[in-house]
């Protein structure tokens, strides 16, 4: 879940192939060039077997890049017995108001790329607009896969009634960052982020998609001076506005899920890409946050009692979840690593902000970020990655380079007519 709404008046090599044998019994599309497309769902027994290797691929993709931290398995597949559902299930809150097809790309046995469509119609309705999606895009460096895999999404998107095709983008849509990353390959892997090989923004741009949005993220070293302005600033912003400041655990969870569902969906409406959240929906995420936690990031501002703000920063998990070379893909070691271990986490991200547009232009964004510093410089927290910014929301990277930042990532979000 993304964290920068644009707030006015901001405080001024070859993949390594696995041999297993593709089915090819669903809807094989043969082409000349030896590329076969084979497109499924996610309901049936085959489909799951199919989505195993769509999974599988990224494992095989990057296999050796020490940038790359996967996700765990069970994040797309699901694992019923710790009740976590994943992105790929049907069952997925996700599909009740969504269509999605799968897709891979195969030379002989060999799967050579992946990607899936899906048309999110809460995004439409509330654009009034036909856009549909692609997402977890990936393929060896070869312009024929792409241009097979994203034709074959297109068709697709097409039937659907669609007439723009915009990616890469996630399911669910407000979770994680969308778009191809551009920049910053070297930058430290962070949670909600995704990273993908270099060669993608040249494949994009060779099948005629054109950027829609960059975004930027920044690195903040955290033991920095507290920036005087912004200290001087936040203090007579809670004085002349009667602001309350409380943290996670003041309240129950409950009254805080409640508190964050309203104020993010009012904070982020207009925004780009933003689809207001169910409430169901919501409410799952952030059972999962739950679990990696640290409550001293979270805060919640009330002006004269009311609800106006929240900000929460999440530690970032992917200092835990490099994969063992000898044991890549022991996923359930790997999880028991992440919780056990989280407490020696060094970072964080800011994942959640929101203000309630009738509170804008008060500076309380700044307050939160002020009070934010102040936790986590005591809590020896070294450095914050602010993020998913777009670019000409000059406000916001106005503030986040007076905090003594370094750019880390670019992402760019690519956009095509369907014709």
């Amino acid at each position: 879940m993304d964290c920068w709404p644009t707030i006015p008046g901001l405080m001024e090599d070859a993949v390594q192939p696995n041999n297993e044998n593709i089915n090819q019994d669903r809807r094989p599309d043969n082409r000349d060039n030896g590329i076969e497309i084979i497109a499924f769902s996610n309901r049936s027994r085959q489909d799951k077997k199919l989505l195993k290797r769509f999974v599988n691929f990224h494992w095989d993709l990057y296999r050796g890049d020490p940038q790359y931290v996967p996700l765990l398995d069970y994040e797309y597949m699901g694992f019923r017995l710790f009740g976590v559902t994943g992105f790929f299930e049907a069952r997925n809150l996700f599909y009740k108001h969504a269509d999605a097809e799968f897709f891979l790309a195969a030379r002989g046995n060999q799967v050579v790329g992946r990607c899936n469509a899906f048309v999110n119609h809460d995004h439409n309705k509330h654009w009034q607009d036909k856009v549909g999606f692609f997402g977890q895009f990936e393929t060896v460096d070869d312009l024929q896969v792409t241009r097979a895999l994203l034709d074959s999404a297109r068709q697709w998107l097409k039937s659907k009634g669609m007439d723009t095709m915009r990616g890469p983008q996630n399911m669910p849509v407000n979770e994680a960052t969308p778009g191809v990353l551009t920049a910053g390959f070297a930058s430290r892997p962070v949670i909600y982020y995704g990273y993908n090989k270099p060669y993608y923004e040249k494949l994009l741009l060779a099948s005629g998609f054109e950027p829609s949005k960059r975004v930027r993220s920044w690195e903040v070293p955290v033991m920095n001076p507290m920036e005087e302005k912004l200290q001087r600033v936040a203090q007579k912003v809670i004085q002349r506005y009667d602001i309350t400041i409380e943290p996670w655990g003041k309240r129950p969870f409950k009254v805080r899920r409640r508190e964050m569902f309203e104020i993010y969906n009012d904070a982020w409406t207009g925004n780009f890409g933003f689809v207001p959240f169910e409430e169901e929906e919501f409410y799952i995420i952030l059972e999962g946050m739950r679990l990696i936690m640290d409550k001293g990031l979270f805060q919640f501002l009330y002006v004269n009692g009311e609800p106006a703000a929240f900000m929460g920063c999440i530690p970032n998990i992917y200092e835990k979840m490099e994969p063992s070379p000898n044991l890549r893909r022991w996923e359930f070691l790997r999880m028991l690593k992440m919780f056990f271990t989280k407490g020696s986490i060094k970072g964080f991200r800011v994942g959640y902000l929101g203000v309630k547009k009738k509170f804008r232009r008060l500076g309380l964004d700044g307050v939160m970020i002020w009070k934010q510093k102040v936790y986590t410089q005591n809590a020896g927290y070294e450095y914050g990655d602010m993020g998913w910014i777009l670019e000409d929301n000059l406000t916001a990277v106005r503030l986040v380079e007076m905090m003594g930042s370094t750019p880390s990532k670019t992402y760019v979000i690519f956009e095509k007519k369907i014709d």
